[in-house]
């Protein structure tokens, strides 16, 4: 091939890449396993979404009972905000919530940081006892830890509580930051040790800027079970310490009113404005990268 022929071939070469794929005629019948595909898509969506919608529109009802629309109504909002038990177990399940996941977050950190300098057996145990209430049933883990404080003379209140809430969600946040920093490269902390950085300014200005937002996924996952938890707030509440959704598994007995579905749709309003907070810092970023200088 002499070298006169490369530039044809290689127009030849873009021409065909920059030819567009043929689309579907209109005659052509999509497979039966797309349509089976696209329906289970949108009885997924469905069945994800459906009841919050429902919620929303029934925190709206006038009537005493959740199951019979009889006209739009703000009332149920205003009787919400003069419900001082209620809102004192919304308060009770934040502070819980906040604290659990403050302290999971900031214990497994320690243990991720501290699991390479052990030895293949120490880590092994630290790891099988990190890891090991995701496998053990959570009423058993309650059972157990009741039996802890009993036998200990313990009384129960905010701070066991948050102890077993700290039970449960340590492995979710150890199991995050674990994944992160194994994908930190090394090299990054070699380098800053070379520039004359210790171990703890190495930590702060190296390790832990670079593991930010895998902290600040463990913690809002941590956060989330925290405060939905039930079973473990069962056998670990005290007097003056009990949570949402105990009492709204309380108030089951005596049937529900539109009350709690005000509740929850304040709660679904928090989560998106958290959500859309989060998704226009990201997009702040993307813009911010796009718009630098290429070199």
């Amino acid at each position: 091939m002499t070298v006169t022929e490369l530039p044809e071939q290689q127009t030849a070469e873009q021409r065909s890449a920059e030819q567009p794929t043929p689309r579907r005629r209109r005659g052509d019948r999509p497979h039966p396993m797309d349509r089976v595909t696209a329906w289970a898509a949108r009885g997924l969506i469905a069945f994800l979404y459906v009841p919050i919608a429902v919620v929303v529109v029934l925190s709206f009802n006038s009537s005493d009972v959740t199951y019979r629309w009889t006209g739009f109504s703000t009332h149920w909002y205003s009787v919400l905000l003069h419900d001082s038990d209620l809102l004192a177990t919304l308060r009770t399940s934040a502070v819980v919530a906040v604290t659990s996941a403050t302290l999971a977050v900031a214990a497994g950190l320690l243990a991720v940081i501290a699991m390479p300098h052990f030895g293949p057996k120490a880590r092994a145990l630290l790891s099988g006892g990190l890891f090991l209430p995701l496998v053990i049933p959570e009423i058993v883990l309650g059972v157990a830890l009741l039996s802890v404080f009993a036998k200990l003379h313990i009384t129960l209140s905010m701070t066991t509580l948050v102890l077993g809430h700290l039970v449960v969600i340590l492995p979710y946040a150890a199991l995050i930051l674990l994944g992160a920093h194994g994908a930190l490269d090394p090299s990054l902390e070699e380098a800053a040790a070379d520039l004359g950085c210790g171990k703890l300014r190495t930590f702060f200005s190296v390790t832990l800027p670079l593991m930010r937002q895998a902290l600040v996924a463990a913690w809002l996952l941590c956060f989330t079970i925290s405060f939905g938890d039930i079973v473990m707030s069962t056998f670990t509440n005290g007097v003056g310490s009990t949570t949402l959704p105990l009492r709204v598994y309380s108030l089951l007995k005596g049937g529900l009113t539109p009350e709690i579905n005000a509740l929850g749709t304040l709660l679904i309003l928090f989560t998106f404005l958290i959500i859309l907070g989060v998704g226009l810092r990201q997009m702040r970023q993307i813009l911010a990268g796009g718009d630098r200088p290429s070199s």
